[in-house]
């Protein structure tokens, strides 16, 4: 059980965003970035600065974080991911009922094999 909650985790956690957009994988192209999404913007200085896009223009992204006006030139830009967090903590919550309900079914299911072999008496216990 411990694996299996670890394991659902360590995949929430690698799910939590999306790339958009990477330098190295397709330069000067932003089709997937749109306006009035919220992303996070990976920067060539190692500095990361989420915002909510308001628009883009030929040299730069810019954008609000907390109503404050950002502007990010595209040359600086190294990735940008969408923020799923909501989408990833959802999906962890089901996989952790559904292996409770599995689990809880397979000992409920023990307990009554072995009472039905004790009722027989046919040794299992």
């Amino acid at each position: 059980m411990k694996r299996i909650l670890f394991l659902l985790l360590v995949i929430s956690f690698a799910s939590c965003s999306s790339l958009k957009y990477s330098a190295t994988k397709n330069p000067d192209n932003y089709k997937n970035i749109k306006a009035g999404n919220k992303y996070t913007f990976h920067q060539s200085d190692g500095s990361k600065t989420p915002m909510t896009v308001s628009s883009i223009s030929k040299d730069s992204i810019i954008g609000t974080k907390r109503n404050e006006r950002i502007s990010i030139a595209k040359t600086n830009i190294t990735e940008i991911r969408k923020d799923k967090t909501a989408v990833a903590v959802v999906a962890t919550a089901g996989g952790i009922a559904a292996a409770t309900v599995i689990i809880i079914g397979i000992k409920n299911a023990t307990d009554d094999i072995e009472d039905v072999a004790t009722a027989f008496g046919t040794g299992l216990n």
